[in-house]
């Protein structure tokens, strides 16, 4: 035990190599991480250091308390929250996070740990029935039960709280896609995904890198689920009260411009409508 607080303190407080990619999951954050690996920075990647992504993700099935236990939770907790401490005793402390149209988000972070929805299918209905197990009765469960608040929420109840940044007191530069933030002994690079593939120099420069190449990573068309994927969005069709609900958030108008959420509007009620 002494031994990993000696190495948690060494790293986390200690190396001046280390650059944080604390986002809500799902937005291109791996990339990030893999291309950075090929450079000198230690890239440490979380999503949240109160709870695991998937416990507030699937927080309304009954599986998940399986899937991650109390005694995992607790672990989890005391880890993070070390590990939190180490890095607010930092002289210099690089951020990244990272913003994503909340739709697709949500349908690929549905799929994220697909067999936490799959195990309450089996649990609770007869998966004999080709109606409970067909798509239509997978996009009906991700409405039904899935988190679609948190993308949305995830700077006001994960970010703010572990640093005590309201993003929202700063400006972001919707047509470029980024913002830089300075407050103390952090600097934090607020990156839109959809920009992401435009975003090396910024990167770099935040970085103070010479060279920085952006590889793509932890793509859907990569992962098991890839061919169910692709025929779940296509049949995904959100009703308009769903769309309002998280386009009308202050999250979409900080950081995306008005022109980019009609377009992504017209993206989903075309679909509805068609």
């Amino acid at each position: 035990m002494i031994n990993k607080i000696n190495y948690f303190n060494e790293t986390y407080r200690k190396d001046p190599n280390i650059v944080l990619i604390h986002q809500m999951g799902k937005v291109g954050s791996t990339s990030i991480t893999a291309s950075l690996k090929e450079t000198n920075y230690f890239p440490i990647h979380i999503h949240s250091f109160f709870t695991p992504l998937s416990t507030d993700m699937y927080q309304n099935y009954h599986s998940i308390k399986y899937y991650r236990t109390w005694s995992y939770r607790m672990n989890y907790y005391l880890k993070n929250q070390l590990i939190l401490s180490l890095f607010k005793k930092r002289k210099k402390l690089k951020i990244i996070t990272l913003t994503r149209e909340p739709i697709s988000r949500n349908a690929s972070m549905y799929f994220h740990a697909f067999h936490v929805p799959l195990m309450d299918i089996n649990k609770f209905t007869d998966n004999r029935k080709e109606s409970n197990t067909n798509l239509p009765s997978f996009r009906q469960d991700f409405y039904d039960k899935f988190n679609h608040q948190y993308g949305i929420n995830w700077f006001d109840h994960e970010f703010k709280r572990a640093w005590g940044v309201d993003v929202y007191d700063y400006p972001f530069n919707q047509d470029q896609g980024y913002s830089i933030i300075k407050k103390g002994n952090m600097e934090i690079l607020v990156l839109q995904m959809e920009k992401l593939d435009h975003s090396e120099e910024v990167i770099r420069d935040f970085l103070e890198l010479e060279e920085f190449e952006l590889k793509r990573e932890n793509t859907g068309n990569k992962k098991w689920y890839h061919s169910v994927y692709k025929e779940f969005k296509q049949g995904l069709y959100p009703e308009d009260n769903y769309i309002e609900n998280l386009y009308n958030s202050k999250f979409m108008q900080h950081f995306y411009h008005n022109e980019d959420i009609e377009a992504y509007r017209s993206k989903f009620k075309g679909k509805h409508t068609s």
